[in-house]
């Protein structure tokens, strides 16, 4: 889980002010994954500010959790997915963020 401001030129950054980003993968080493996670927020148009968490999981931890589960089973197959939660860039603070 990232913190994660959108990069200058992007789509987003006109639009918010910021996201969260979980990214799910299959790599399990935490050098790997958190490479992997900065090369594949940059793509999709963020920056990483800061790593808030991570951590290993297992089919077994989201039995609650339909979506977290449904995120762990496409990342079987693709290796890797962005989950992006937005927040809005406002005129009063969009120059402190970006």
């Amino acid at each position: 889980m990232v913190d994660a401001l959108p990069l200058p030129g992007t789509d987003a950054f006109a639009e918010y002010g910021g996201a969260t980003i979980n990214i799910y993968t299959t790599e399990e080493s935490e050098d790997g994954a958190l490479a992997i996670a900065a090369r594949e927020v940059a793509r999709a148009g963020w920056q990483i500010q800061s790593v808030e968490d991570n951590y290993l999981l297992a089919r077994e931890d989201l039995v609650d959790s339909p979506d977290g589960l449904q995120y762990f089973e496409q990342t079987l197959i693709d290796g890797i997915v962005l989950v992006v939660y937005t927040y809005p860039a406002t005129a009063e603070d969009r120059d402190a963020l970006h």
